[in-house]
């Protein structure tokens, strides 16, 4: 990743961490006892924001997802209470479990989706669960056959699974529903479910002190499959991702 505004890294925290508690819906600092500024809000949100997500897709995109699966988890209202994010985890959680027990190399990747209407829906990236029983739906999208899961399997609600074509595409779509609204939804508690035997990239930092030559490198890199750069209004800062085959 090619950061255009340097920042610093290593560095320990000088000072203690600002603690807040909240009395009649309003944060208050705990030391000053001020209540806490829209800005200090906002700030907090978006760097927690900036950090799942480059957790989800750091996951995503240090492991290999060829022909793995990716799912859709749907609630049944009358099974689960699909309001109660909990309640919904914990029914993923034990349903991953189960996976994991007759497949002991699967790995997963599942983060949550909050509808306008306040209803909680999963999605995940799996593989090497060969013995996950699937049912064909008869229905194809995009030229995809779509899956469900035996509903023996999954009691709780409705799945749609598909098998995954391109590892760089899903690593990148499935970190699209890390938004603010899941941030806010989720404060405090576990913001995404992922296996523990997931690969997880050494990251070095250096400074790159000419970047249009560091660039002329990269285009002439025969090891290079594809580059992408992306832009954050607020904060200014553009990243370069570029991916090499090892």
């Amino acid at each position: 990743r090619l950061f255009k505004i340097p920042f610093q890294t290593g560095n320990k925290r000088t000072s203690a961490p600002v603690k807040y508690e909240e009395i009649g819906g309003i944060e208050y600092n705990k030391e000053t006892k001020k209540e806490r500024t829209k800005e200090s809000k906002q700030h907090s949100e978006q760097s927690s924001l900036s950090r799942t997500k480059q957790k989800i897709y750091n996951y995503a995109f240090s492991n290999d997802w060829s022909n793995g699966l990716f799912f859709t988890i749907t609630f049944d209202p009358e099974q689960v209470d699909s309001f109660d994010y909990d309640k919904c985890y914990k029914r993923l959680h034990e349903f991953l479990k189960n996976i994991k027990y007759q497949n002991p190399d699967f790995k997963y990747l599942f983060v949550p989706e909050f509808h306008k209407s306040g209803r909680i829906h999963f999605h995940g990236i799996g593989v090497n669960c060969d013995k996950l029983k699937l049912e064909d739906s008869g229905i194809k999208k995009n030229g995809k056959k779509i899956f469900n899961i035996c509903s023996k399997t999954f009691k709780y609600g409705f799945t749609t699974v598909s098998k995954i074509a391109d590892t760089q595409k899903v690593s990148s779509y499935i970190t699209k529903y890390i938004t603010k609204e899941m941030i806010t939804a989720t404060k405090g508690k576990h913001r995404y479910l992922c296996s523990r035997n997931l690969d997880i990239a050494d990251v070095e930092n250096i400074m790159v002190e000419d970047k249009e030559l560091f660039m002329k490198s990269v285009e002439c890199n025969p090891n290079v499959i594809n580059q992408k750069t992306f832009k954050s209004e607020e904060t200014g800062q553009e990243i370069t991702y570029i991916k090499v085959k090892k």
